[in-house]
């Protein structure tokens, strides 16, 4: 395979080799052959509902005659292969892991927190409006956790029932705005369960990490 500059018809006979041995000519199709429109603003989003019941792990896309695509997105489950004996991020978005509900994304989606890597900026985390029902003086409890009368909350479906031994809550970029304490609770139930934000408000939750601080600098690691 080729590492430099590839623009043009710049396919070696290695890669035309590697290709042919795929025989992806002969994949099933997902989506068979669809008029696209132009990229003007109001017409460039192209978006296909698909019903497909196979897994899959590569796609070929293929395009004619020729011309340009900005984007291509492939939305849908992951199905994560989970070895009993091995420690996973359960709820990495790479392993299957999906938000399924949120009090607030005013700033920034949840699903942010669950994709791989560090975070690039604030913009790639979540981030909520300032809360109307704060307190106009603060005072914290024997604990030094903040008193308060509400709070934000992501709800996130695990790749795999497990086991929970580690959590990890990353602040990087939230040095003046980064929130005072986090709780984790889990529950053990069925995916259909969390169909609407009033489900999820009525299971009932258990600890798993209760109230704590979160670390203004680096990351704060809970064992």
């Amino acid at each position: 395979m080729r590492d430099e500059d590839m623009m043009g018809q710049a396919a070696s006979l290695q890669m035309w080799e590697s290709i042919s041995s795929l025989n992806s000519d002969k994949w099933p199709t997902i989506l068979p052959m669809t008029e696209l429109r132009p990229g003007y603003e109001e017409t460039r989003h192209n978006f296909f509902p698909i019903n497909f019941d196979q897994v899959c792990t590569h796609i070929r896309l293929n395009m004619y005659p020729d011309g340009g695509i900005a984007r291509l997105r492939i939305y849908g489950e992951a199905i994560c292969k989970v070895n009993a004996n091995e420690i996973i991020d359960l709820i990495s978005i790479k392993n299957g892991g999906v938000c399924k509900g949120y009090s607030n994304a005013h700033y920034g989606h949840p699903r942010n927190i669950i994709r791989p890597d560090q975070a690039m900026s604030m913009a790639d985390g979540w981030e909520t409006a300032r809360r109307l029902d704060r307190p106009p003086i603060l005072e914290t409890d024997q604990f030094g956790i903040l008193k308060v009368t509400g709070n934000e909350w992501a709800v996130f479906k695990l790749s795999s029932a497990g086991y929970i031994s580690h959590l990890e809550v990353d602040t990087k970029y939230f040095k003046g705005n980064f929130p005072a304490s986090v709780r984790i609770e889990g529950v053990l139930i069925r995916d259909d369960v969390l169909s609407s934000k009033d489900n999820i408000n009525k299971i009932q939750w258990e600890t798993v990490l209760g109230a704590e601080k979160v670390n203004v600098f680096k990351c704060a690691l809970f064992l």
